[in-house]
């Protein structure tokens, strides 16, 4: 089993960061999840499923992935299947100041013989994951513009 977690500080309050988090036409600007779709066109709640595909990697093909924990503004749970792997991506935020703790976790078990890869590929996991979460503090900190960015100008 492959863990991974990081924490970043986002700018943003928690209710901005818990948006980009269940919109899927948000991923493909932070991640490299590419045709994100939910099978419900209204907002996601729990037991929504959807699918998706990795842009770069060995993994080809769908993902599905189900929506299994959601508290506004504080958790989304998602879990995902793959022939090639079951994983569990959990994100936490924490209100910090004006801004948001995101812990940004997980587990990714691959398997039948690619199970013997986990231990090659923990850390390209890891360093990945982590580097989704820089990636989205810097799209949602840019966004400060429109009526924030005048008002902050005056």
């Amino acid at each position: 089993m492959i863990r991974y977690s990081s924490r970043i500080v986002i700018d943003r309050p928690p209710a901005e960061v818990f948006e980009a988090l269940i919109d899927p036409s948000r991923y493909g600007q932070w991640t490299d999840m590419v045709d994100l779709r939910f099978d419900a066109a209204s907002p996601p709640t729990v037991g929504t499923r959807g699918r998706f595909r990795l842009a770069k990697g060995p993994i080809k093909g769908l993902l599905e992935m189900e929506l299994v924990e959601l508290v506004p503004s504080r958790r989304v749970v998602f879990r995902i299947d793959h022939p090639w792997l079951a994983w569990t991506a959990t994100s936490e935020l924490v209100p910090v100041g004006a801004g948001t703790q995101l812990t940004y976790a997980g587990e990714v078990g691959l398997r039948g013989w690619r199970r013997l890869l986990e231990p090659i590929m923990a850390g390209e996991v890891r360093n990945g994951e982590a580097g989704e979460a820089q990636r989205l503090k810097v799209v949602l900190e840019s966004e400060l513009g429109g009526a924030e960015a005048a008002v902050a100008s005056t």
